[in-house]
């Protein structure tokens, strides 16, 4: 990758939710803004290597998207033969911060846009999803990863969504206090699963992207600012900051991959892990399973944050803590963690045994193979695991986490 190439990838991961909120709070059109926003980056990937890379990436981006935007506003006022175009960017810009029914002043862009995104409108799925495209610049191809379904589907999905909030006329606006707490829910899923994206690799290089799991605890952060009662954003962001809290210690020097038993616990972020076990400790059980099941995560982290080494992790408490999970959401990723537990607690054979119990068609990519590899050679049955590495070394989308599995397998 050139650098011109390296620096529009970076802009675009870590700037396209404010630039997307930027032109939307002047333009008021989605349907015309994302399009835009697409143009400007293709545009600069030829123009960036041919003359070099602008002083401010983000503002070039912005200023053709702009210009993009205004020709299709001019074409349509053509065609319509309304009212001459000179004043519609006069006329559609904002006031800085939007004032809700209680004169609240809120200025963040972002969080406008994704509640816009999570409208009762929308269904939440959709909502979801419509979020971490157009807030966070999450590629359609991992959201669809994430939601466990093909990107054609995932594509027909946010075109449907954003059609509806142009159909809909959705504003992009904070809603009153009173009506906040009712997009908590969807808000929260959509800053859980922006996190999640953070740290599932994805194709290519890139094992994790820091900068969006960051993004999403700015907005848990400033969502529970405006709700600061809600233990489930409580519970949310404890799990988060307790994930986060071990960035610098998941890639080697070389930039391998470094799995949680290996880890240099001193990389370990103190300041987050201490706020993040104070949160979960202090959060009563909740009501509703969404909440419920970020408090069980937040309490699961909390177990390998606050061991001193991997061999004091308390696993026959987690192991509890994942039952109780799956009681309430058995998803296939969740058993799957399960099952890894079950190994540290009660050894290769067991987990074997609960992997057996999951069907391999609800987890499609190298998951589950990678770690029934990793089981079957503790297990001390080598024909099998390198079957089983040699097919999730065939299914793995990422660099990093295929170079780690080869070199499981060469090991073996």
């Amino acid at each position: 990758m050139t650098r011109a190439e390296d620096v529009l990838a970076t802009v675009v991961r870590e700037q396209w939710g404010r630039l997307v909120a930027l032109l939307l709070a002047r333009y008021r059109r989605l349907d015309l803004v994302e399009d835009a926003l697409g143009d400007a980056v293709e545009a600069a990937a030829r123009t960036w290597a041919r003359d070099g890379i602008p002083d401010n990436p983000a503002g070039w981006l912005s200023t053709a998207a702009s210009r993009r935007v205004l020709d299709r506003l001019r074409a349509e006022s053509m065609a319509a033969r309304t009212a001459p175009l000179l004043v519609v960017e006069q006329h559609s810009r904002v006031p800085e911060g939007v004032k809700v029914a209680d004169s609240t002043v809120v200025e963040d862009d972002l969080l406008r846009l994704v509640l816009m995104c999570t409208h009762p409108a929308l269904a939440p799925e959709v909502a979801a999803a419509l979020a971490l495209r157009l807030v966070l610049g999450v590629s359609t191809a991992d959201v669809a990863r994430l939601f466990l379904v093909s990107e054609a589907t995932m594509a027909a999905r946010i075109t449907r969504g954003k059609r509806k909030v142009v159909a809909a006329g959705i504003p992009f606006a904070i809603p009153t206090r009173t009506e906040l707490p009712g997009r908590l829910d969807t808000v929260g899923q959509v800053a859980y699963l922006a996190f999640t994206a953070g740290y599932a690799a994805g194709s290519g290089e890139d094992l994790m992207r820091t900068a969006l799991a960051g993004e999403a605890i700015r907005l848990v952060r400033v969502v529970r600012a405006l709700v600061p009662d809600s233990a489930e954003l409580g519970a949310l962001l404890a799990l988060c900051l307790l994930q986060h809290s071990r960035r610098e210690a998941r890639l080697g020097p070389n930039g391998d991959l470094v799995l949680l038993p290996d880890q240099d616990r001193r990389l370990w972020r103190r300041e987050e892990i201490e706020e993040g076990l104070a949160l979960a400790r202090g959060c009563p059980p909740l009501g509703s399973a969404v909440a419920e099941g970020y408090r069980l995560q937040a309490l699961i982290a909390a177990e390998h944050a606050s061991a001193p080494t991997a061999q004091a992790t308390g696993w026959p408490t987690i192991v509890r803590l994942y039952d109780a999970l799956c009681t309430l959401t058995p998803s296939p990723a969740v058993r799957l963690a399960r099952a890894v537990a079950i190994a540290e607690a009660d050894g290769p054979l067991a987990a074997l045994a609960a992997l057996d119990a999951l069907d391999p068609t609800t987890l499609p990519g190298h998951r589950l193979p990678a770690v029934r590899a990793e089981l079957l050679a503790r297990a001390d049955r080598p024909g099998e695991a390198l079957a089983a590495y040699r097919e999730a070394i065939a299914r793995c989308p990422n660099d990093t986490e295929r170079r780690h599995l080869t070199q499981r397998l060469a090991r073996l």
